[in-house]
């Protein structure tokens, strides 16, 4: 009797582990195909606006934001 159903939960098992393999391996493979025709019909472009040729002045932080941080900083660094 306990031999018959755990045979039975075993073949129950792989039953349904195989197909969830089975459904993944297909999603995979779906998606990869998905990706590849995306990338050949819609590439994706790049465009450099005349900012990004600057990048030091985009950088930098005016000298109010750097005294709030650093007032910030300080009030959180005292001891209570």
């Amino acid at each position: 009797m306990v031999t018959a159903l755990l045979v039975e939960s075993a073949g129950l098992m792989l039953i349904g582990m195989g197909s969830v393999f089975c459904f993944l391996w297909l999603l995979v493979i779906f998606v990869s195909l998905l990706s590849r025709v995306t990338q050949r019909y819609f590439p994706v472009t790049t465009k450099q606006s005349p900012a990004d040729n600057n990048s030091s002045s985009a950088n930098t932080l005016s000298p109010s934001i750097i005294a709030a941080i650093t007032a910030a900083i300080h009030q959180h660094r005292q001891p209570h």
